[in-house]
């Protein structure tokens, strides 16, 4: 993993992935947000579901999408979800929530800004931030940057 920025207490971390297999959760035992960064929208559905569910499973609360193909990204999210939770009572679907978003069309700063800035809700104050790169392109340095900026700035968070 490389780390994007540290500040207060806060790690922002990247991993670049070109298939599921390539996965390894960077973080034990705490939960995260995850902001998924696709370049070119070529994964399968199976491959949507793949990553959701690694990601679900290593602690990812809140999933961010951006770039390509966004909306099957969070659905992806949502489906692995009610798959596992669905018929759990409502005390562990609250222990176990997960917020989703996405974010077609949207320029990496004004996803980067959201994802640092919008996505602790109810009880969960992030301490460690995941920028989840699906394959490679020119965007990832923006993307990237744009995370940074946002972490270090003392005056956005």
């Amino acid at each position: 993993m490389e780390i994007l920025a540290e500040h207060e207490g806060k790690v922002y971390g990247a991993i670049t992935i070109g298939d599921p297999d390539d996965f390894v959760s960077p973080f034990r035992s705490a939960l995260f947000p995850c902001l998924i960064w696709d370049y070119d929208g070529s994964f399968t559905d199976a491959k949507h579901s793949a990553i959701a569910k690694a990601l679900l499973e290593a602690g990812c609360r809140y999933a961010v999408c951006g770039g390509k193909n966004c909306e099957a990204w969070h659905l992806a999210f949502d489906m692995e979800f009610v798959e596992v939770h669905l018929n759990d009572p409502d005390e562990v679907l609250d222990s176990v929530h997960v917020m989703t978003t996405q974010h077609d069309g949207e320029s990496p700063d004004d996803v980067a800004l959201f994802f640092v800035l919008c996505t602790n809700f109810d009880d969960y104050e992030f301490r460690r931030y995941l920028v989840l790169h699906v394959g490679s392109g020119p965007a990832k340095a923006l993307v990237d940057a744009a995370v940074r900026k946002y972490a270090l700035n003392k005056d956005a968070v």
